[in-house]
């Protein structure tokens, strides 16, 4: 008996009476890429073992020696979220790239950022669902911890090792480049295009080794940075996700607790999406936490949030789904510097605010905190809504809040205070340098 898909092929096409070619004609592959896999050369992915067991009539024995073979299309998508609504127009975005990149001929890499627990990976797992009918070659699936309560961040070699494992070209080599290499070269000779999701990325060099280069292939990736990096270098596309709309907010809720719930209390719903501020993870952590108490009111979980602030948006049977928890894997990656200035702007009594007044708040030259702010928005923790005006998100004004009331004396806050107000009394100099800020050297008024 055959062992390999190789042998089986050559044996039952021969009993057959069909040359190579005419077996392509059958199976609507390549007479080429078959003679490589007849041969021994290529590896024969689930979907042509199936052509050809059909077409040969092998009552599948072909798939079994591909599975054995290591050549079954990578199925490594996660389920989808459930209960998935809105982003319409990001999903409509991701559809045009792809076929954009079809029409070019080319690979396409698209970057998905936004702040913690807005719904990225949820948008790049529902988009890679959708489409994976047109990767027939496979999906391949990497959570790559950036941000993650569950270990240190995900090793590039690691995840090319399990890459390749999958793609069944047996042990790898060691180093990461060859590794890389090898991971491109085995795509390359796939006889169709496969579709890679990197979920929760950390920054551009912990993706870089993990792109495929051959035409029709696609790459989303995830991340709460901006990856500018990767655009620059491999003119990935950025989609950046906002929280959900009021209308959209309002469709979770419906989606998990029902629509008559909704609305018969559609105030008190209303209250909910306010306080939630429209991000998915808070609305989705408040929702599943109402649907188990069926009799509690919808205002219950605005009580609960006037009361306990950021400790009611937690699910206790999950660590990963807490919005304290999710912002603060954000905030311990922060320089110390930029971290203070962020926990400051938790103290502003205004939105938005300007350069300027963050400087006179904080106490820090103009030009260093036109940097922090910079790193805020890159890592969105704070929203650039103009020249030189921010905005923050009110449940992470409430984090900055209790961060500074953790980390910053009385007196230091009474301090920051006490600069702000000094300059919202006497204004800005006509450069815009925050008035009795020390080391200031001009910038855009607050």
């Amino acid at each position: 008996m055959e062992t390999t898909f190789a042998a089986a092929l050559q044996t039952r096409r021969q009993a057959e009476g069909l040359s190579l070619r005419e077996l392509s004609a059958l199976v609507r592959y390549s007479a080429g890429w078959l003679s490589r896999v007849a041969r021994g050369q290529g590896t024969p992915t689930l979907a042509l073992a199936r052509a050809c067991d059909e077409a040969l009539g092998a009552g599948g024995v072909l798939v079994a020696r591909a599975e054995l073979t290591g050549g079954a299309r990578p199925e490594q998508l996660p389920a989808p979220v459930s209960a998935f609504v809105g982003r319409a127009g990001t999903l409509a975005d991701l559809d045009a790239e792809l076929a954009r990149a079809r029409a070019e001929g080319a690979a396409l890499t698209v970057a998905v950022d936004g702040p913690p627990g807005v719904g990225k990976s949820a948008v790049a797992l529902h988009w890679a669902h959708r489409v994976a009918a047109q990767f027939p070659e496979g999906v391949l699936y990497a959570d790559l911890r950036g941000h993650s309560p569950r270990g240190p961040a995900a090793d590039p070699n690691a995840v090319l090792d399990a890459f390749l494992r999958a793609l069944g070209q047996g042990t790898p080599p060691d180093s990461v480049e060859a590794r890389a290499a090898l991971f491109r070269t085995a795509v390359a000779q796939r006889p169709g295009p496969v579709l890679v999701v990197l979920d929760n990325a950390v920054d551009t060099a912990q993706i870089r080794h993990l792109l495929p280069g051959a035409a029709g292939c696609a790459v989303v990736v995830t991340s709460r940075r901006r990856l500018t990096g990767l655009s620059m270098t491999t003119g990935a596309r950025r989609v950046s996700l906002a929280p959900l709309s009021c209308r959209e907010s309002l469709d979770l809720l419906r989606a998990v607790l029902g629509h008559a719930r909704v609305e018969a209390e559609r105030p008190a719903a209303r209250a909910v999406v306010r306080h939630c501020g429209r991000l998915p993870l808070a609305l989705r952590v408040t929702a599943e936490r109402l649907a188990s108490h069926p009799h509690r009111p919808l205002s219950h979980a605005v009580e609960e949030w006037e009361d306990g602030g950021l400790d009611v948006l937690a699910d206790h049977d999950d660590a990963g789904l807490s919005v304290r928890g999710s912002f603060d894997r954000s905030y311990d990656e922060l320089d110390p510097e930029v971290a203070r200035t962020f926990r400051l702007l938790g103290l502003m009594p205004v939105a938005p605010v300007g350069t300027a007044a963050v400087a006179a708040l904080t106490g820090t030259p103009l030009a260093r905190t036109r940097r922090h702010l910079d790193d805020l928005v890159a890592r969105h923790l704070l929203e650039e809504t103009g020249v030189h005006r921010y905005e923050i998100h009110d449940l992470l004004r409430a984090y900055a809040r209790e961060r500074a009331a953790a980390e910053e004396t009385a007196g230091e806050r009474h301090a920051c205070a006490a600069r702000l107000t000094s300059w919202y009394l006497h204004g800005a100099d006509p450069a815009g340098a925050p008035a009795g800020c020390p080391g200031a050297d001009g910038g855009g008024a607050g």
